[in-house]
């Protein structure tokens, strides 16, 4: 914390993510200042002073104060899987390896409108190695994670985000290897409707090359519906 002085009053300021708790971090990271104004009691929040102590201050407070809190516009610290609180270190649960029960009240969460979303479900996905999830105890956890400071919490948060990038690139490489395959049948079945010279093989070669195309068609059904291309 840094200690300002503002109309004789001292005020604590903080200077990094460890100065401020998860639980404050969940009522700031909600706002998106777009105008002056909006930046204004942002920085004013981050803060904790009265946004019209700043406004009635000379530009120079708020440019000085803004220059401390200058940390909280990059909220994405490096991704960690585990965080350790007193003797006790806390692993994040694998979305591959989530019960029905977690999954469900994670999705619960994520539909409410609780202010502090971020220390509830990090409250059902980490836990201690070999514990198993105990919906009774959620209370207890929100309570911890909320007050962690951020520099430990937030890591968990970026490996939540890096996660939800990768599976979205996947994904997308996914769509679109779909979407090639799908073009190649329906330009082969196109192919052999209208000949090529596919009309003056032998018999056997077009029975052959029929029964190749009915394969291949089955074979990229089983990852998307191709049924419907004629």
């Amino acid at each position: 914390m840094v200690t300002v002085e503002l109309n004789n009053v001292k005020l604590e300021i903080p200077e990094s993510w460890s100065d401020i708790k998860l639980s404050r971090y969940e009522k700031l990271y909600m706002q998106k200042p777009e105008t002056k104004l909006d930046l204004v009691h942002f920085v004013a929040d981050v803060c904790n002073i009265d946004a019209n102590v700043l406004l009635e201050s000379p530009a120079q407070v708020f440019n000085a104060l803004a220059e401390i809190v200058d940390f909280v516009f990059d909220s994405e610290l490096p991704p960690a899987n585990a965080i350790k609180v007193g003797d006790t270190e806390y692993f994040v649960s694998f979305a591959d390896k989530l019960t029905l029960g977690e999954w469900v009240d994670a999705e619960n969460v994520i539909g409410s409108d609780s202010e502090c979303k971020l220390s509830e479900l990090l409250a059902i996905l980490c836990r201690p190695i070999g514990e198993k999830y105990n919906p009774d105890l959620l209370g207890e956890r929100t309570e911890m994670f909320k007050n962690l400071t951020c520099d430990k919490a937030l890591p968990l948060i970026s490996f939540f985000l890096s996660k939800k990038r990768e599976y979205e690139a996947i994904l997308n490489h996914y769509s679109t290897v779909m979407a090639q395959a799908a073009r190649f049948l329906k330009d082969t079945k196109t192919f052999a409707i209208n000949g090529g010279g596919i009309k003056r093989l032998p018999i056997w070669q077009r029975i052959r090359y029929t029964y190749l195309i009915r394969s291949l068609e089955k074979q990229l059904a089983k990852c998307s519906d191709f049924s419907s291309i004629k």
